[in-house]
């Protein structure tokens, strides 16, 4: 029967697989999120811009419209000037010419400045259409490459966190919690001992020590420096090994 520090290190080479796995994900969530944001302010600008150019292009229905009854009021008062009878009546009629005459002339103004003010408008939408377009394909590619990871991964996963499961299950419960409280300063919490040193921090282990840790195979060392657990490289499991459930 194999010792519980033996099953440590078969869960220690499972959680650097785990490690890697993240790893290989890396920044693609955040680099998703950060896409997906892009196109929802891409999106808002060009709806803002299309909102203002259907305001536009509904002023300029209506402008056509009210000036066809502007011209039409002012060739009806143009001919009751004909029929007065005094020249108060023409008089006031002809204030009234001129008033409409004004507003007619104003939305005429209108109406040029908002030939230019949509001209400006449809490039603009033009080319936060094209970023839209452009945000829109990052997000997809990023979806697509998050989602073919995962799907690589997934079978993986599961099958990793089984087995360390299975191994976590056979270690004491305090000597487990020791080795996830490590975990919490060093992702290798168990590391091997290498030209008589501790890989993770690389500070020369004494030459007792070095015997102890080789020849007390159940007992769980720590390195005085980093405080990682030691475990003689030539006995470190392969990951194989610690996939292979008996």
């Amino acid at each position: 029967m194999q010792n519980q520090v033996y099953y440590l290190a078969l869960i220690a080479v499972i959680d650097r697989r785990l490690d890697e796995l993240q790893e290989d994900v890396g920044e693609l969530p955040d680099q998703l999120q950060r896409a997906r944001q892009a196109v929802e302010r891409c999106q808002e600008l060009a709806n803002e811009t299309q909102s203002i150019i259907e305001e536009l292009r509904t002023f300029r229905a209506q402008a056509h419209l009210t000036l066809q009854e502007l011209r039409d009021r002012e060739h009806r008062l143009s001919e009751q000037q004909f029929r007065v009878r005094n020249n108060r009546e023409f008089d006031a009629l002809t204030r009234e010419i001129q008033a409409v005459r004004a507003e007619r002339e104003h939305i005429e103004q209108e109406l040029r400045n908002s030939v230019v003010k949509l001209e400006n408008l449809e490039h603009i939408l033009q080319r936060q259409e094209a970023e839209l377009l452009h945000a829109q394909q990052e997000q997809a590619e990023l979806e697509r490459a998050l989602q073919l990871l995962s799907n690589n991964q997934n079978e993986e996963l599961l099958q990793l966190q089984r087995r360390r499961q299975y191994w976590a299950e056979k270690l004491r419960s305090e000597l487990l919690a020791e080795y996830e409280r490590i975990r919490t300063f060093h992702r290798d919490a168990l590391v091997p001992v290498r030209r008589e040193s501790c890989s993770g921090c690389y500070s020369r282990i004494t030459p007792q020590r070095l015997v102890e840790i080789r020849m007390y195979r159940d007992r769980m060392f720590r390195c005085e420096s980093c405080g990682r657990i030691l475990y003689p490289e030539e006995r470190l499991p392969e990951l194989e090994e610690a996939e292979a459930i008996p």
